[in-house]
């Protein structure tokens, strides 16, 4: 199997497929009538928390560490909430999902912490997964028409933060295989992370990196209230 290389061919035209595949489905569900968009919320809904409760067999068959068994990374909190949201639970789990995944999950496709590319079994599934988090929360922002105010983004760091201390402690209860969040350890492979000093003392750069990617994903909002006037 290849090994992955960052930015070559086939890892440049899966991101573009990724990205025209998922802009390609909001267009045309958006573009349909209200029965239609409702079934694929709940369509979507339904692929997220199944993709979320399949990451058992996913550590199995890619021989991950017994610690990845449990869906712990931020991108599985986002696809959990995202996929909760559209079966029609709380609007409080778009907003986690929303800054959450909108950012991170980017990220995730254009510098992947991955040993082989494509057709390894493990990156299909990677990219799948991540353009699924995208697609989902896609729905609500682009056919639902549905924004967050500031008071959401001051919520989603308030949660995140505690939920930081929360993955910190559980990395060090689990042991060495255990690196959610990237809180213990940096991510193998070429990321932005690697731009932060050497763990443990990372933490202080990713921390405040991660409240600014949020931020930036309620920039747009609140620049179009500004020229709105509103």
């Amino acid at each position: 199997m290849q090994a992955f290389s960052l930015f070559s061919g086939p890892h440049i035209v899966t991101i573009i497929l990724t990205y025209l595949i998922i802009a390609a489905i909001l267009f045309w569900v958006s573009n349909q009538s209200n029965e239609i968009k409702k079934n694929a919320e709940v369509s979507i809904g339904v692929l997220l928390i199944t993709h979320y409760f399949m990451q058992f067999l996913h550590a199995v068959s890619f021989d991950l560490s017994w610690q990845e068994i449990i869906p712990l990374h931020m991108c599985d909190f986002s696809k959990l909430a995202i996929g909760l949201y559209l079966l029609g639970y709380d609007r409080r789990l778009f907003h986690c999902a929303l800054f959450w995944g909108t950012i991170p999950a980017s990220m995730a496709l254009l510098t992947p912490a991955l040993t082989y590319g494509y057709p390894d079994p493990e990156y299909i599934n990677f990219y799948y997964g991540h353009g699924l988090i995208l697609l989902g929360v896609g729905m609500p922002v682009f056919v639902l028409k549905e924004r967050p105010q500031f008071a959401d983004f001051i919520f989603v760091v308030k949660v995140t933060l505690a939920m930081t201390a929360i993955i910190f402690i559980l990395n060090h209860l689990l042991g060495e295989g255990a690196n959610f969040w990237y809180l213990k350890d940096k991510p193998n492979g070429d990321t932005i992370i690697n731009l932060f000093p050497s763990a443990p003392f990372h933490i202080l750069g990713l921390i405040p990196a991660a409240i600014f990617a949020f931020y930036l994903t309620y920039l747009p909002y609140q620049l179009k209230d500004k020229i709105s006037g509103s």
